[in-house]
């Protein structure tokens, strides 16, 4: 090649020489000659350029899928490692669910400015004892050993408002049949007393975006378009009012075809959001979700793909019954459709009065003569509904969840709602003795805090000031065991660390216990769904049962490029 063009180059040089002496046949010749290494180059030229791959075009229409990846904390604060692991994560196992080929915009943190936006923990990273000491008796000792550094995602930008506003000008430019899918990773705030189904996420600089923000973005895609949410941040359930117009469950459902699924509902708190290095020690909503996809867990292990339906592939409905059944967390993971059937039957488990007393046994028996249905809607009372009642009554998801519950909770029972609140009822109590337990280490801990803090102000009373020259000084190496002899008079210090030890460790076993609670909670959540569903088929509308059918299709997407097992 290099012999070529420079053949070439000597070529143009030194033939208008010959040309001037050549007679006009030969020029001619030489003319023909010039034109066909001319068409040579332009051909080989083509080649070369065919034979390198041009970038794709991001925000190309042509895709039939496009992701949008949004996440981080609001501030380095609170943008922790496992934030950005879990993008990692994702985009590990990306073409493992079906999304290789998709479009894909990542809008994580500060984005590619240089500043330390992420925050870990590394356990081999030490603390000096008197930083410890000064951090128990004056300060706080949570976050003193976190770090900081820049993430290392090289994300598209910020999470920022205008970046997302960027994502939905692209896409709403499209009007072809093509999926969203939206996964956000990162914090949430509760909605307002009048409105808790308006909850926030957080972008970075504490930004926020409402549910019903959210939702007017949304509006603005064609309806051609298909959008998943997958969402992970604490009270992320109030976003599942998406399928309503203006994100108000008071609304009818929007004609825009939108689904999601979340770690937990409107009104708690969720797992996850750790600044700890240790990979497999992260346990949220989106590590089992994408596990359940993928059949690869985050730190590489082999996983099962559930597929509750027997057909060779996995739903995202199958995924999220997966999260439900296995996820060890506090999370109560819900869907789209979950909060429909609670907008069409919002009543049903509410109390109900008898009304007046009844005086004949015409008026008590004749109503259930006439009305074909009776038997059927008694049969549908959660607290006489037998096991396998239920599961008959459960479609595929459902039944997962509520016989893989079941077994993992040890209920052996007939009537699964009496197990549930037996059960509950004891596990309260064990959960309020390991309290009053934490609570006497804890009294003991500040008892021996208070001493100390008390020692120490009597010699030094310039800490009480943390900027003091004195407390700075005191904090180095020269003078620090001069607080170190204060503190361990009387093995003072010593006892106030076992009492600490004490505290979280029981706060462990009660952390414990909670998870079990969620577990119950999770399998009534399960147990109501059944009972609604079928009361939706049996009393609903046609209308009704056609949406709720419809998101559940929806919730039922299997991703187009996953081979089936």
């Amino acid at each position: 090649m290099r012999f070529f063009f420079f053949f070439t180059i000597l070529y143009f040089c030194f033939c208008p020489l010959f040309l001037s002496a050549c007679p006009t046949g030969q020029k001619k010749i030489n003319s023909e000659a010039i034109e066909e290494i001319n068409s040579l180059l332009e051909e080989k030229k083509q080649n070369i350029n065919s034979s390198t791959p041009s970038k794709p075009d991001p925000w190309s229409t042509h895709n039939s899928s496009h992701i949008l990846v949004l996440g981080g904390g609001y501030s380095p604060s609170g943008n922790q490692i496992s934030l950005e692991s879990n993008v990692m994560y994702f985009r590990k196992i990306r073409q493992k669910i079906g999304l290789g080929r998709a479009s894909m915009h990542t809008y994580f943190a500060d984005g590619k400015d240089s500043g330390r936006d992420l925050q870990f923990y590394d356990p081999d990273f030490s603390i000096p004892k008197v930083n410890l000491v000064f951090a128990e008796l004056f300060g706080k000792t949570k976050g003193i050993a976190n770090q900081y550094r820049s993430n290392q995602l090289s994300p598209d930008g910020s999470a920022s408002l205008p970046n997302l506003e960027k994502w939905f000008s692209q896409r709403k430019k499209s009007d072809l049949k093509q999926k969203n899918l939206i996964y956000f990773t990162g914090h949430g705030g509760k909605g307002d007393s009048k409105n808790p189904h308006n909850t926030t996420a957080y972008l970075w600089s504490n930004s926020r975006l409402k549910v019903t923000e959210f939702v007017k973005k949304l509006d603005e895609l064609p309806l051609s378009q298909s959008t998943i949410l997958v969402m992970v941040q604490c009270y992320s359930g109030g976003f599942a009012n998406i399928v309503f117009q203006n994100g108000d469950p008071k609304k009818e459902i929007s004609k825009h075809s939108r689904a999601g699924f979340f770690s937990t509902v409107q009104s708690r708190v969720a797992a996850g959001c750790t600044p700890d290095i240790r990979e497999e020690n992260y346990q949220e909503y989106s590590t089992s979700f994408w596990e359940a996809l993928s059949g690869q867990s985050r730190i590489g292990a082999s996983i099962v793909r559930p597929d509750y339906n027997s057909d060779g592939a996995t739903s995202l409905l199958e995924a999220h019954s997966y999260v439900s059944i296995n996820s060890n967390t506090i999370d109560i993971p819900i869907k789209t459709s979950d909060v429909l059937l609670r907008k069409y039957l919002p009543d049903e488990f509410k109390k109900k009065t008898n009304g007046k007393k009844v005086s004949n046994l015409i008026e008590k028996y004749l109503p259930k003569v006439l009305n074909k249905n009776s038997s059927q809607e008694q049969n549908l009372n959660p607290d006489t509904l037998s096991k396998s009642s239920l599961a008959k009554l459960a479609n595929h998801e459902q039944r997962a969840v509520f016989l893989g519950l079941s077994k993992i909770l040890g209920l052996l029972g007939e009537i699964p709602v009496k197990d549930i609140k037996e059960l509950q009822e004891r596990l309260k109590k064990e959960r309020e003795e390991v309290q009053k337990e934490k609570k006497k280490a804890l009294d003991q801990k500040n008892k021996y805090r208070d001493e100390l803090r008390k020692k120490l102000l009597a010699k030094h009373p310039e800490i009480s000031n943390p900027y003091h020259p004195v407390t700075t000084e005191l904090l180095s190496i020269n003078q620090r065991q001069k607080v170190l002899d204060i503190v361990q008079q009387n093995n003072t210090w010593e006892k106030l660390v076992q009492e600490k030890e004490k505290v979280e460790k029981y706060e462990s076993k009660r952390f414990i216990i909670e998870k079990k609670e969620v577990k119950t909670m999770r399998l009534r959540r399960c147990v109501e769904n059944i009972i609604l569903a079928n009361t939706l088929l049996r009393e609903g509308t046609e209308k009704e049962n056609k949406n709720y059918n419809r998101l559940l299709a929806l919730e039922r997407t299997v991703l187009t490029e996953q081979t089936k097992k």
